[in-house]
């Protein structure tokens, strides 16, 4: 097997396994260029089945940026990840402490 085959098996398993995290500005980012690729593709005067499809899709991609949006401004994590306590969790700030 060649340096480059091994690579590009590497690379497979790699993008399998990319588990990583966006923030809430590179989550929005994405979610507006989705959205503007779906509008464009509206356009294009679709099929009305195609057309179905793409104002679902972007019904859903709106839906998803509200929502970001909204989690965004109340900051999750702002006191940092080792001090976070998921609500409703014992230990969590304000319950079971007297």
């Amino acid at each position: 097997m060649s340096d480059e085959q091994a690579r590009d098996e590497d690379d497979s398993i790699r993008d399998e396994d990319d588990h990583d995290l966006l923030t809430f500005s590179e989550s929005a980012i994405r979610l507006r260029e989705e959205i503007a690729l779906t509008e464009a593709a509206l356009r294009e005067d679709p099929t009305s089945e195609r057309q179905a499809a793409l104002n679902a899709r972007l019904n859903a991609l709106t839906d998803a940026l509200h929502r970001n949006t909204r989690q965004a401004g109340a900051k999750p994590g702002e006191k940092g990840f080792l001090d976070y306590a998921p609500p409703g969790r014992a230990g969590a700030e304000g319950e079971g402490r007297s």
